[in-house]
């Protein structure tokens, strides 16, 4: 073997190509060798000073390597140097010249052996990199192969190359010359820069995904995405523009990169007559549709900004509409360094994530909603209770010395006969028409709302005397509700009474009042008077609840409660999944007592602790025994009281109960409302992570009842939201009902939690939920609250709730040649209630998706005859629409990536799976299929 380290290939280091050049270069010198030792001779090629040990000096070495190079006799080493693919040359130390060339480099530079012959170096070099070339030739040569790194070159007709340089010194016609290979590597370079600028797409989309999650408001998550554009994308500025309703003209609201100056040129309009109207932005917005400029030195739409563009390195811009309710009111600039920087692909990826930051501004929309449902009455939009009761407080809170703030409660009375007589349709419109003429008639400084059924609540601040109160009252009270009301084609007449509390003698907080006007109103309402001042007599009543109180002890120590059980039923397999614990009393003299008689009582008194620490038990005990008996349990949720959660040592009472009854904490959960977890949120969130990492799953009643809030939903570790069962009652009859069940069911998925919803008791309602894909129901229409006993016949019985056909069923396809693995996946996912359809092979998945409407496809990547890929491939090409997931133990990074790419994947999971991250991204799948396709 070539010892010489002139012609040493350095290592593994060199491309791959250059290195095997090299090698070739060797074995003509092995060629040599073995001639040479056929005529009797020894030598080593390795060059030393001495001559010692059969080695020829160096000089020797390189005289041999000039034979070698010079010789024609030697065949096979001229035929390896111009057959060569890779492009060699050698050149003159001292003139630059070349002075051999092979016939790769002749084709690939265009020049005739001739013209390159006469040429240097300097002559295939860009002018500005001569500087850089001069530099080069300057250093001492070394007497190795040496990488010079990439440059330009300049073929003939003018096209720039880059190539890497390799090279090594030899002597050629008794010249001190260079050896260079010379490999074009403009391709790899392109591609790198290529995945370069996707791996920035993709992180960008990845970036703004994860603000989605934890911004919720739209001017923030604008700044965030422009932010991530510029700092992870390495887009040179970024800015998005919107419209206000009914506005032609719009304004920048978020911008990263460049000069605010920059920003104030930017005009936006929707007017296609206007001297800006050709600007990308003016006709992405105007046209519902992506513009690219790939090269602003051309694009007539930027001729008045180009050449300060240009100046700031602005070559490429992308122009996206925002339409997350099909109507654009926002349009998002990109602006690249590079032109022709939005290729198809970009554009796919850029699509893609303008359909995430779309559905984003469509939650931020429907959380404002929520939020305006939480605070205002649908019916009046007057505020409700939550909002009068925060206004009221804030009268409180400014009142002066001497001032008073009152606080009235109106009721309009008969108003259910009058609704069972005209319709509900009609009391609705009455209950309208008394909310418009309140508030046009009260005067200002008073806050008016519509607290529940009939009921209004008036506040009013900086009260000298009672008679300004009385007089507010009769004037512009009662004389505006005591009048004839035309409803339809019938006209009624309507009478009010009321209830009176004054801060700060009858109270001195919002709650206090608002219960002392209540015991006012219905002292009115039962004594005939049209109104009435709180007094500390009509506490009278409270005497029987001191009784109950003694009685409510005594329950505890006589154990008279007794729990009840409410089944919970999923909405697609029709199985019982779940269950809440119900709290009876059985008194010995009133019989079975519901718990909205004493529970509110039990607040009051402190005796709801202990309570709910004896429910809890005895819910874990009951479990633990049915367990015992080899029943198949379901989870069964506890409800938390506002006490429990402040107690310090409550998850560890919960930990005691569970292994008291050693009863694994998955049998157990717990649903708790959001104002619990009010009074202290860091104490309720630490005691709620510390329930999850249990194992115990936690679910937030009453959601949509004014007290519950998305921000919550995030903060607090929730996996289910129940819908409260006002909402439900007339849901498919009432179409504010029907708007909030629809956009809570929405939103939680989005989120990942699922949906309960409560007091269904209707066909209807059932088939409503369905439509809507809510997860589960509880309510009458399956079985109401059930002792033990009757519970544990159920679960062993197992009924079945009839759902009726499903519109549209779920149907997922498994595509995987190992037959344990598609047992597995159909017995796991059936239980999900999908239709699952299995395939060992990718041509059999394909003769399925003829036959079948499929909406998921899961595929195994290693397979014979046709991978997952490939496979997933063929399937984006006749069904599009399907969501498709490879699932494998074998990381094929590039085939995955290619996948990816092409948008011919919505998730890669790895083998071994979870069972429940892979069940929670095939629901993911499914919902991302039904808002795609509707």
């Amino acid at each position: 073997m070539l010892k010489d380290k002139d012609f040493k290939a350095n290592g593994g280091g060199c491309d791959h190509t250059i290195a095997n050049s090299y090698a070739n270069i060797e074995a003509a010198f092995c060629r040599k060798k073995r001639d040479l030792q056929k005529h009797g001779g020894s030598i080593n090629l390795e060059p030393d000073s001495s001559r010692d040990g059969g080695r020829l000096p160096a000089c020797i070495c390189k005289q041999l390597i000039r034979n070698i190079m010079i010789q024609p006799s030697d065949a096979g080493f001229s035929a390896l140097f111009h057959a060569h693919p890779v492009p060699m040359w050698v050149y003159d130390l001292e003139t630059f010249r070349f002075v051999a060339v092979n016939a790769a480099a002749i084709v690939h530079y265009g020049y005739s052996e001739a013209e390159f012959l006469a040429m240097t170096l300097r002559d295939i070099r860009l002018r500005e990199d001569l500087e850089r070339l001069d530099d080069n030739l300057r250093q001492p040569q070394v007497p190795s192969i040496e990488k010079s790194g990439i440059w330009r070159h300049v073929r003939k007709d003018g096209a720039v190359i880059h190539v890497e340089i390799t090279s090594h010194p030899l002597w050629f016609g008794e010249r001190a010359c260079r050896f260079v290979l010379a490999h074009d590597v403009t391709e790899r370079l392109l591609a790198q820069d290529k995945i370069m600028r996707l791996s920035r797409i993709y992180a960008v989309s990845s970036g703004v995904n994860a603000a989605i999650a934890r911004i919720h408001t739209r001017d923030a998550l604008f700044d965030e995405v422009c932010r991530i554009a510029v700092h992870v994308g390495a887009f040179k500025t970024a800015w998005i523009g919107a419209f206000e309703p009914d506005v032609l003209e719009g304004r920048v609201v978020a911008w990263c990169g460049g000069e605010r100056h920059y920003v104030d040129r930017v005009r936006l309009t929707l007017r296609a007559d206007s001297i800006d109207s050709a600007r990308p932005a003016c006709v992405a917005a105007r046209e519902a549709r992506a513009v690219i400029c790939n090269d602003v030195a051309t694009d007539p739409g930027l001729a008045p900004l180009a050449r300060e563009m240009l100046e700031e390195g602005q070559r490429a811009v992308a122009a996206l509409p925002l339409a997350p309710a099909g109507r654009v009111d926002a349009v998002m600039v990109f602006i690249a360094d590079t032109a022709g920087f939005f290729d198809a692909e970009e554009l796919k990826l850029l699509d893609d994530l303008v359909g995430d930051i779309n559905f984003a501004l469509q939650f931020i929309d429907n959380k404002e909603r929520l939020s305006y449902l939480a605070y205002y009455d649908v019916l009046t939009g007057l505020p409700n209770a939550r909002l009068f009761e925060d206004r009221l407080g804030q009268f409180i809170h400014s009142a002066q010395a001497g001032q008073d703030v009152g606080t009235i409660l109106v009721n309009i009375d008969r108003f259910t006969q009058l609704n069972d007589a005209f319709g509900r349709h009609m009391g609705d419109a009455l209950l309208k028409q008394v909310a418009q003429r309140l508030d046009e008639a009260l005067p200002g400084g008073v806050s008016v709302a519509r607290i529940g059924g009939a009921t209004f609540a008036i506040a009013v601040a900086e009260l000298a005397q009672d008679a300004d109160l009385e007089h507010i009252v009769d004037e512009f009270i009662l004389a505006t509700i005591n009048q004839h009301f035309r409803l339809g084609p019938h006209e009624a007449r309507v009478q009010a009474r009321a209830g009176l509390a004054l801060f700060p003698r009858d109270g001195s907080d919002a709650e206090t009042l608002l219960k002392h006007a209540e015991a006012a109103l219905q002292s009115a309402k039962r004594l005939g008077e049209p109104y009435l001042y709180y007094s500390p007599a009509m506490n009278a009543s409270h005497a029987a609840r001191l009784a109950l109180e003694s009685e409510l002890l005594h329950a505890l120590d006589a154990q008279e409660f007794v729990v009840y059980y409410q089944p919970r039923v999923d909405l697609v397999s029709g199985r019982i999944v779940s269950a809440e614990a119900l709290i009876r009393w059985r008194h010995p003299q009133r019989g079975l007592v519901f718990p909205g008689t004493f529970i509110p009582l039990a607040e009051e008194v402190g005796l709801i602790e202990p309570i709910s620490d004896w429910v809890l038990d005895a819910v874990c005990a009951q479990q633990a025994r049915w367990l015992q008996g080899k029943i198949d349990v379901v989870p069964v949720a506890v409800n938390l009281s506002a006490a429990q959660l402040r107690n310090g040592k409550f998850v560890q009472d919960v930990t005691d109960a569970l292994s008291r009854h050693r009863l694994p904490a998955h049998h157990i959960e717990f649903e708790l409302t959001e104002s619990m977890v009010m009074n202290d949120v860091e104490l309720a969130a630490a005691n709620l992570q510390a329930l999850k990492a249990l194992g115990i799953q936690l679910s937030l009643d009453d959601f949509g009842t004014g007290h519950s809030s998305l921000a919550h939903l995030q903060r607090f570790p929730f996996d289910a939201v129940k819908i409260d069962r006002a909402f439900i009652r007339d849901v498919n009859a009432n179409a504010g009902n029907a708007a909030i069940a629809t956009a809570v069911i929405a939103m939680a998925h989005s989120l990942h939690l699922r949906v309960v919803a409560e007091g269904v008791e209707t066909e209807g309602q059932l088939q409503f939920l369905r439509r809507r894909r809510c997860d589960e129901l509880q309510g009458f229409y399956f079985s109401e609250a059930v002792p033990a006993a009757q519970f544990e016949t159920m679960l062993v019985e197992k009924p079945l709730l009839t759902l009726g056909p499903q519109v549209d069923e779920d149907t997922l396809l498994i595509v995987d040649d190992e037959p344990n693995n598609l047992s597995t996946l159909r017995r796991l996912l059936r239980r999900e209630g999908y239709r699952v359809l299995t395939a060992s092979g990718g041509q059999e998945g394909l003769n399925l998706l003829a036959l079948n409407k499929v909406q998921v496809i899961i595929s195994d990547q290693r397979m014979p005859n046709m991978s997952g890929t490939q496979f997933m491939r063929v399937v984006r090409e006749l069904y599009p629409d399907t969501i498709r997931i490879v699932l494998s133990g074998f990381t094929d990074l590039a085939a995955v990536t290619d996948s990816v790419n092409q948008g011919e994947l919505f998730k890669f999971m790895t083998k071994p799976w979870d069972d429940g991250e892979l069940v929670r991204n095939i629901r993911d799948a499914f919902r991302l299929h039904r808002q795609r396709n509707g």
